[in-house]
């Protein structure tokens, strides 16, 4: 009896434990950031007169590191920051223990510990080193010497020295930047360790100059002063008088024998401490406003390694490195395409320091070559991952093209063509670097700054807000056009009538093809997932169109990367759902119907007919009965020259007998009929 009860009891206790609201505590995580402080940020803060940083954990002694707990998707109410550690002798001091974003002056050389601690549970630690400059070695033609980075890294710094970091300074103290102009200003970012505070004597540009009397210079445009002035009298001077390798990578007085105490990171802080300082120097700023470059998509998209290198900017760099085997790791995943994945800053082999640029070819097989110029750096991502004539079969988990197929577009391949001879029909091919010459061209007036350039974009709000297009750089070749829409096309090739803006008369046809593909009530757009692979399962020919119409989607450019290819294939996908194919890209002024060919005819022909404007078509043929034996056609076509073919079957799939046969067309608009016509054709067996 007592066991029974007690039985009674568990079943009362677990049923009420189990009825109860459950509510989820999500475990919180301390996570400490090194914050990058460039000049920009530095002048939000009120701190402008102080030494930019990069983020590494190897920074310059006496200077400040910057430190952020990093709240994303947690909800934290108490931070506490303390050092575990510090230098003998160091006074460094965190500014304000208990806030989320905190500094401390790293006052002497050596190991700094942090600790973090959140909502007074879970602690995290992090381990800074402070040391001193000691400059590149075996630069200007002054011989590396221990512990100078060209000592063991000799075959980086051959590479280096052909690039513009390299040579900045010279050439501006020698008069030969911007008309000779050149200011002191501007060694912060031109040498190695400038810091401008004389308490950091840490062995930067400014403290060596300091202690070897070298004074700044008066200009001279175009001179050779720089030999002169500074490499043959302070040869320890001029190995950092240059953006060198510490300029990136940290001083490196104690990185020999200890791989920690040297920086390598691909973040964007790294360049940020010259290349974020308005207003002149606005690369990084640009950058930002570049989403998804510098924000890579979240889930699936960045963990999966199926979806590198283009989901992450570190895993892009390995892939150009070793293309059979990258070394892909999970660390890799959801990385920015930050400065260096695009830019090698050791090799100036490429305009621009690029990395590799050659994308080598499309996946139906078309060799890209040497079209696109730089912008074949672009191509390497912007490209589809399937070939058109395949993909257009599989009803897998997906059944359209993959996102972005710019490059595809751009040169006029891999959509699905219909058998039509328009492969590599292109409208833009010619421009020398192809995606870059209109993607990173310099936007005007209130634009500035806020489209193009690093920011890759053709349109978006300008200062003001106010939506604009960047086509500036279209000008040149279309005249004085202010929006992608004044550029008109050839013909209307859309139907309504009127000939239009490119982009205007693409939507139209967008939008006649969507109103005949299945919808997904979910999205309201067409179909193209798993879960409706029975709406198109054996209609090859809503395969083919929903492909097209996504890929014109998936492009972006509503036609401005090649109006050409993109009429043709819109135009080839609609006819496909009446029946017939286009006959060429023409649009013609009349109605009109061909005789067809051969004829007499054993067993096919083709029947070729025209139409200036949108209207719905039927195409038709009749014994001399007047018997209707098959329609051959019948649905809303654009303007147009087609063509049809006919096998000599009836509707019902049978062989028609010889004899003679009428075909008629009937054209209508609105209901009705503006053009019918009927020819006579023979059939011989």
């Amino acid at each position: 009896m007592v066991k029974r009860f007690a039985t009674l009891c568990l079943i009362v206790i677990l049923a009420t434990f189990l009825a109860a609201p459950y509510t989820e505590v999500a475990a919180q995580t301390a996570k400490i950031k090194i914050e990058a402080m460039s000049p920009y940020r530095l002048s939000k803060m009120g701190l402008s007169t102080r030494a930019s940083t990069s983020g590494l954990h190897v920074v310059g002694k006496g200077t400040y590191v910057y430190l952020s707990a990093d709240t994303t998707g947690q909800a934290i109410t108490s931070f506490a920051w303390s050092f575990v550690q510090k230098p003998t002798g160091s006074n460094a001091a965190i500014d304000n223990p208990s806030a989320q974003f905190v500094q401390f002056l790293a006052d002497s050389a050596g190991q700094y510990i942090v600790q973090l601690t959140i909502n007074g549970s879970s602690t995290a630690y992090d381990t800074m080193y402070a040391s001193r400059y000691v400059g590149v070695g075996g630069f200007q033609g002054v011989a590396a010497q221990f512990p100078q980075c060209g000592l063991c890294h000799s075959g980086k710094v051959t590479k280096w020295v052909q690039t513009g970091h390299s040579r900045i300074f010279e050439e501006g103290i020698d008069g030969k930047l911007e008309g000779g102009f050149y200011l002191p200003s501007c060694m912060k970012c031109h040498t190695t360790g400038y810091d401008a505070s004389p308490a950091a004597n840490n062995g930067g540009f400014d403290d060596v100059a300091a202690q070897v009397g070298w004074k700044f210079p008066t200009i001279v445009p175009n001179s050779n002063k720089f030999h002169d002035s500074l490499v043959v009298p302070y040869p320890q001077l001029a190995q950092l008088a240059t953006i060198g390798c510490e300029s990136c990578h940290g001083p490196g007085a104690d990185h020999a024998g200890n791989i920690a105490k040297i920086g390598v990171s691909y973040d964007v802080g790294v360049c940020a401490q010259c290349h974020d300082a308005p207003t002149h120097h606005m690369v990084v700023r640009q950058w930002e406003l570049a989403i998804p470059h510098a924000t890579m998509p979240s889930g699936s998209h960045a963990t999966s390694t199926s979806c590198f290198p283009c989901h992450s900017g570190k895993a892009f760099t390995k892939w150009l490195d070793n293309k059979s085997n990258p070394g892909y790791t999970t660390s890799d995943a959801g990385y920015p395409l930050t400065c260096t994945v695009c830019h090698d800053p050791h090799d100036a082999t490429n305009p621009h320091q690029l990395r590799t640029v050659q994308a080598d070819s499309l996946m139906n097989g078309y060799v890209i070559g040497d079209v696109g110029g730089n912008g074949r750096l672009c191509m390497n991502c912007h490209r589809s991952r399937y070939k058109a004539n395949v993909k257009v079969t599989q009803w897998g988990n997906y059944f359209g093209p993959h996102e972005n197929p710019q490059a595809d577009m751009f040169l006029g391949q891999n959509a699905y063509e219909y058998g039509l001879p328009i492969a590599g029909l292109t409208t833009h091919t010619q421009l020398e670097d192809g995606c870059v010459t209109c993607h990173m061209s310099a936007a005007t007036g209130k634009a500035t700054n806020m489209l193009g350039g690093h920011t890759w974009k053709m349109a978006g709000p300008d200062s003001t807000g106010t939506e604009v297009d960047n086509v500036t750089v279209c000008q040149q070749c279309h005249g004085p056009i202010a929006s992608f829409d004044d550029v008109k096309a050839a013909a209307d090739y859309d139907g309504n009538g009127k000939i239009e803006g490119v982009q205007t008369e693409v939507q139209g046809l967008l939008n006649r093809l969507k109103a005949v593909l299945p919808i997904d009530p979910a999205t309201g757009e067409p179909v193209n997932m798993a879960k409706d692979s029975n709406l198109v399962k054996g209609k090859p020919e809503l395969m083919r169109a929903i492909y097209d119409y996504y890929f014109v989607k998936n492009d972006k450019s509503m036609g401005v990367h090649n109006a050409k290819y993109t009429f043709a294939i819109l135009r080839a996908a609609l006819g496909s759902l009446t029946g017939v194919q286009p006959n060429d890209q023409m649009i013609p002024k009349d109605f009109a119907l061909s005789q067809n060919y051969p004829n007499p005819f054993n067993p096919t022909t083709e029947i070729k007919f025209s139409i200036p404007r949108a209207a719905h078509v039927q195409l038709s043929v009749y014994n001399i009965l007047g018997e209707l034996v098959a329609t051959l056609a019948d649905g809303e076509l654009v303007p147009g020259n087609y063509r049809v073919s006919w096998n000599g079957t009836t509707q019902n799939g049978t062989p028609a007998s010889s004899g003679i046969y009428f075909y008629r067309l009937v054209a209508s608009v609105n209901g009705s009929n503006e053009f019918a016509i009927t020819k006579k054709m023979m059939l011989l067996k």
